[in-house]
């Protein structure tokens, strides 16, 4: 260590005083380097670096009523903000928005309320044409966040003779599946849905038109589930009923129908699923063309998954 003094000793006699300089200089800006460096990870550690870019740029933003620099990235802590956008002669913009690793944006575009605006905006065209750039980037990216998130939205919508399947979204952009078509052809729909690979569906809301002939019933208990379905049913003067299978022993299931002489056909099967309480069954929940946690809740997906695929 004395070795090293000596020899750090001697190298600063041997520089000249401005070669001194220059060194102390080095020093001072490499410590300023560091120490900034460490400021900056420690003020932003656990913030989201937040692209913030709405038109026209000159346009005041504030977030529960503090102001944030427009077109630039702010760091910010996740949570939940009011939003407030306005310039003169522009509508002023007011929601609620989350940021989170996720959400990770403020952009936007005003829309001119007067003529003044609209002379600001062909003054202007370029910012604006760059903002909806950044927006269009930004609604991909989120498009395919939510197909990742949601696998099911790669095979919709569909659309064909003998039914339709879209979706749309809850104002937490979960997806709400549709299913439209006839009685007859609800089947047809129901086995399209079961050929998407690594779709859980199980995990969706999926809304079914026609309407379920069986949504209403008696909550009606018996020993036997066969019992339980026949008698919870009044409403319906026609039925019928297929062999049925137990899963796990607590639980039974099978698929009930009704059925058009005129026609000769049958209609859509509807998946019954009975839960065993003491000595006697129950239904869980109104018959179902497919069984998910939206409409049978409180039952484990294994139980679901088999009883989807009897």
């Amino acid at each position: 260590m004395d070795k090293i003094k000596n020899q750090l000793k001697q190298l600063w006699k041997n520089l000249s005083g401005n070669k001194r300089a220059i060194l102390i200089v080095a020093v001072v800006l490499f410590v300023f380097v560091i120490m900034y460096s460490a400021i900056t990870l420690i003020t932003r550690s656990g913030k989201v670096a937040t692209t913030v870019k709405y038109a026209p740029y000159r346009a005041t933003i504030t977030l529960n009523d503090s102001h944030i620099s427009n077109n630039t990235t702010i760091w910010l802590e996740p949570g939940n903000y009011h939003l407030k956008v306005e310039y003169e002669h522009f509508i002023t913009e007011e929601r609620d928005i989350v940021i989170d690793k996720e959400h990770d944006h403020i952009v936007g575009v005003l829309t001119a309320a007067d003529e003044e605006g609209n002379n600001y905006y062909n003054q202007h065209r370029q910012e604006f044409a760059e903002t909806e750039g950044v927006i269009g980037r930004f609604l991909s990216e989120e498009g395919l966040q939510i197909k990742n998130k949601y696998p099911i939205l790669n095979y919709l919508p569909i659309n064909n003779s003998l039914y339709s399947i879209s979706y749309d979204y809850t104002d937490d952009m979960v997806p709400i599946i549709s299913v439209k078509t006839e009685p007859k052809y609800l089947d047809d729909a129901v086995e399209k849905l079961k050929t998407f690979k690594n779709v859980d569906l199980t995990s969706y809301q999926i809304n079914f038109t026609p309407a379920n002939p069986f949504a209403f019933y008696d909550n009606f208990s018996a020993a036997k589930p066969l019992d339980v379905i026949k008698n919870s049913f009044n409403n319906i003067d026609d039925y019928y009923i297929q062999e049925g299978q137990y899963i796990g022993g607590d639980y039974f299931t099978t698929k009930i129908y009704t059925y058009s002489y005129a026609m000769d056909y049958s209609y859509a099967h509807y998946r019954v699923l009975l839960h065993k309480d003491g000595n006697n069954w129950k239904l869980v929940a109104a018959p179902q063309p497919l069984l998910t946690t939206e409409n049978t809740p409180g039952v484990d997906k294994s139980i679901l998954d088999s009883a989807n695929s009897f």
